[in-house]
């Protein structure tokens, strides 16, 4: 590992601060010398699918991965073509919890009349009735027109699946579109800042500085500044909720090549091969990753996604191989060997077992209880 994680793991035996875990790190191979005795804590695990309602075509590969994979956590776009689509479909998979992934590559939900400052600037171009594209950081957005749009956001959410998503984003004051979601966000009781984080790990760092050195295209818009991790917010630390990888997971998307994703990139290495340590972790703390499970049609492909093409085309053909990898027995056979116990964020939240309630009620070798 590079010296980031090195240095992390230091500052977790000092005391676990860096990601507001309550509790003192034991020695990572003790941990998982127990994590295979009986009655030992079993590592959790949530498994989240995000860009959920991108398209209906879209949602078919996603729904793909929920009922034939390992998916625990939908991660749900409340503003696209497959956003209803994928409400009425969520019905039917109450052990999921719902988290509301605020990409805005929609349109406004609410009347347009209502939130001008919200829409593409050019009238006449071919996605004037979408969202501008800073929404997230331009000041000229009216606060209380971003406020309207996501209240009816949520309140269609509620309408079509009947329940509010339980996770969302914690927003922040450096913009109106951004104090906007933390005031809605707390306004509906979704929580947010619950999970730490790990430091970017050297490799995913020298491979974008390396790829910035050759000119590629999409390495533009990536940042190799490291990222020391970031802790979860004092309410939520005890529950030990951690993303080990983020964006990193997806190291072999980062290319200008089609070709290389297509021979290199296979989500279910980022497990067996534990890539991001997982088995390395104390064993009870819950992990969290996510992935783009779909099938693409040419909204997916051109339309949906337009900022910074040569970013958007890495998330093409690779959600087709996460609907493989997520449904795949290699992924499964490893989440068995290691007794990984799948959770919701519910679950990893409030201390429930609705998604092992689940494995075990449909008689799945999944079930750890």
């Amino acid at each position: 590992m590079g010296s980031n994680r090195r240095e992390f793991l230091q500052v977790l035996g000092a005391g676990a601060a860096s990601i507001g875990l309550a509790t003192a790190v034991p020695a990572a191979a003790a941990q998982a010398d127990n994590a295979a005795k009986p009655g030992a804590t079993r590592r959790k695990m949530v498994v989240r699918a995000d860009d959920i309602g991108l398209s209906k075509v879209c949602n078919i590969g996603t729904f793909e991965a929920i009922e034939h994979g390992v998916v625990t956590a939908a991660a749900v776009m409340l503003c696209d073509p497959g956003t209803e689509d994928a409400l009425e479909r969520l019905k039917a998979y109450p052990w999921l919890s719902i988290d509301w992934h605020m990409h805005m590559w929609g349109s406004p939900v609410a009347d347009h009349k209502l939130v001008p400052s919200l829409l593409e600037k050019d009238k006449s171009g071919p996605f004037a009735d979408r969202f501008r594209m800073d929404l997230a950081t331009a000041q000229d957005v009216v606060f209380e027109e971003a406020v309207t749009e996501m209240r009816a956001q949520l309140i269609r959410c509620e309408k079509i699946l009947g329940r509010v998503p339980d996770t969302g984003s914690a927003g922040n004051d450096r913009s109106p579109w951004n104090r906007a979601v933390h005031q809605v966000t707390e306004e509906f009781n979704i929580a947010y800042n619950f999970s730490g984080s790990a430091p970017t790990p050297d490799n995913y760092l020298k491979h974008i500085k390396d790829a910035q050195a050759a000119g590629e295209e999409w390495s533009k818009y990536y940042s190799a500044t490291p990222n020391q991790g970031n802790k979860a917010s004092e309410k939520w630390a005890s529950r030990k909720i951690f993303s080990p990888a983020g964006t990193s997971a997806y190291i072999d998307l980062l290319t200008d090549s089609i070709s290389s994703v297509e021979k290199n990139y296979d989500a279910v290495k980022f497990y067996t091969e534990d890539r991001a340590g997982i088995l390395k972790y104390p064993s009870d703390w819950i992990f969290t990753q996510a992935w783009h499970p779909g099938y693409v049609d040419y909204y997916v492909y051109r339309l949906g996604e337009r900022v910074n093409r040569a970013r958007a085309q890495q998330f093409v053909v690779g959600r087709t191989q996460d609907v493989a990898a997520l449904t795949s027995e290699r992924l499964k056979n490893w989440i068995k060997e290691n007794h990984i116990e799948l959770v919701n964020f519910r679950d990893a939240l409030y201390g429930m077992s609705e998604y092992q309630n689940h494995l075990k009620a449909v008689g799945s070798d999944l079930c750890m209880i």
